[in-house]
This record gives structure tokens, sequence and C-alpha cells, in this order.
């Protein structure tokens, strides 16, 4: 539901309703974790309970926006919850089982380039997590403007523009670049300060600060495979993409990662090199192929 009403540009309602889970999931947890209002404290079963219950409001909050909405009621007609439609089962699996595998091949690589640090010991894997953690913040940023730029695009192919085609992805990517650069120098110039609100340990703190120099470089060109993933996606070309993820982080990055670290002895720091690679050639490649495919965009009656 929160993917449709986004999809049709009605995205401040979409947001409230996400905040609104939030604010649920910290009064359900005050209550299950802790024990409140008559409710035995439940520790981590608790937590888990809270998430179920915030999702569910989600789930419930974002059926009735896009069933009820005014806005929404020009819709209507497509949304039969009675009869499948095959066809669409069919195009909707064509673009989601390449967007999960896209996502299974990012999210592994960075998961195995943990399991390898971690043969490091346990100093190397703190301050990979908190580079990660803090990585990850301007990262989200960078989705939102990728998930905006999936709408703008698919926008403007259906209205068989390949001028706005090209302007919304293009811009979006600068926009998003822009951005992730000026993170990049926040990283930078707090690399010291940051690791200080995770840990105390002079040690982590130093690897992590030298750690956070790498993450200021890759800033744009994680920002950039984010919004090439999704304006690629507004074309619903998706199988290139996902041979390019594959092959930026499972053929390129993973193993040059692990040459750096173990067969020249960079340790950590050879491991996030390869992160680099893996970021740097699947935006670089991501925009050559929305650079050739969107110029060539041909509409059919």
């Amino acid at each position: 539901y929160r993917q449709f009403a986004e999809g049709v540009s009605f995205l401040k309602p979409a947001m409230i309703i996400t905040l609104l889970a939030n604010i649920v999931n910290i009064l359900a947890n005050w209550i299950f974790i802790y024990g409140h209002l008559g409710v035995p404290a439940l520790g981590l079963t608790g937590a888990g309970i809270a998430t179920i219950s915030s999702r569910l409001f989600m789930a419930a909050a974002l059926m009735v926006l896009v069933t009820r909405s005014s806005k929404m009621r020009r819709f209507e007609p497509f949304l039969n919850y009675a009869k499948i439609d095959f066809p669409m089962v069919r195009k909707l699996l064509s673009i989601g089982i390449p967007a999960g595998l896209q996502y299974f091949f990012e999210v592994s690589a960075f998961s195995a380039s943990a399991v390898m640090i971690g043969w490091m010991g346990t100093t190397a894997l703190a301050a990979h997590q908190i580079a990660m953690n803090l990585a990850s913040i301007s990262f989200m940023v960078a989705m939102g403007i990728s998930s905006a730029a999936t709408i703008r695009v698919s926008n403007a192919v259906g209205r068989q523009d390949v001028h706005g085609t090209r302007m919304a992805g293009f811009s979006a990517a600068a926009l998003c670049a822009l951005f992730m650069a000026s993170a990049g120098l926040v990283f930078v110039l707090f690399r010291f300060l940051l690791p200080t609100f995770y840990v105390e340990d002079k040690t982590v703190i130093d690897m992590t600060a030298s750690l956070l120099i790498i993450v200021a470089f890759f800033q744009v060109s994680d920002g950039t495979q984010a919004v090439g993933i999704g304006i690629l996606r507004g074309m619903t070309d998706m199988k290139i993409p996902t041979l390019i993820t594959l092959v930026a982080y499972w053929v390129m990055g993973l193993p040059s990662g692990y040459i750096l670290a173990f067969g020249f002895d960079m340790g950590i720091f050879g491991v996030w090199y390869g992160l680099f690679i893996s970021l740097t050639a699947s935006g670089l490649f991501m925009m050559m192929r929305f650079h050739t495919k969107s110029k060539t965009l041909v509409f059919h009656p």
C-alpha cells in the first residue's frame, strides 16, 4: 500500500503514517519490554511484539488510506481483490524478482565483508560496524532521492517524454551527488568526534576515523548507484542492472577486497577499498546504462 501511494505521488499521508508507526513502536516497546499498563515485562520478546504491533498498525492505516481516500477513488476500478490478474502478476514478478536479487547481491556482499573483517578481531569488527552505521545515515537520504527518481522517471516514461525521462534521472543523480559530497565532507571533518558517540576505546575510535575517510570518498559512488538503480527501475529496466549489481559486488569488489586485505596485508582497509570498488563500479555502470537506454527510448502506440 505504501508503494502504491508513493507511486501516485501521494507521499505526505504515507510519510505521516510511517512516523505514527514509529511512535506506536516506541510506546509498545515501553509497554511490553519494561512492563507497564498492567502488562508484564517481557524483555526481548516484548521488543518483537512491539515491532509486530507497529507493522500491523502501519499496514492497516495504509490500507485505509488507499481504499478510503478521495484522492485514491479514481483507482478503485483497479483494486479488485476478488479477481487475480495473472498477466499483471507476471509483470510484477518480472520487476520484483530482479529487484529482490539486486538487494540480495548488495546486502550479502556487505554481510560477507563483515564476516571477513570478523576474522581480524573484535576491534576491527567494532570499527567496521560503527563506520557502516554512520554511512547508512547519509545513504537513507540517497534512498529517498532514489525512490522519488523512480516515480518521476516512470511518470515521464508513461507520458512518452524522452527529455523528461533524462531530465528526471540526471537531476536526481546530480542532487544526490551534491548531498553525498557534503556528507562526505562532514565525515572527514568530524571523523574523530563521530565514533565517540558509540565507544570510548581509543583504538576503535582511531580505526573508525580512518575508515570514515574511505566512507567520505565513496559517498558520491554510493549515492550514484542507489539513484542509478532507482531511475532504471522507473524505466522497468531490471535484468541488466541486476547483472551489474552481481558483477560489481561479487566479481569485482569482494574478490578485490579479499586480495587487498589478506594478500597485501592491508587488513580492514583492504576490505573497505573493495567496497569502494564495488560502489564506484556499480554507480558508473548504472549511469552509463541509463544514458544509453534513455537516449534510445522508443514508444509504441
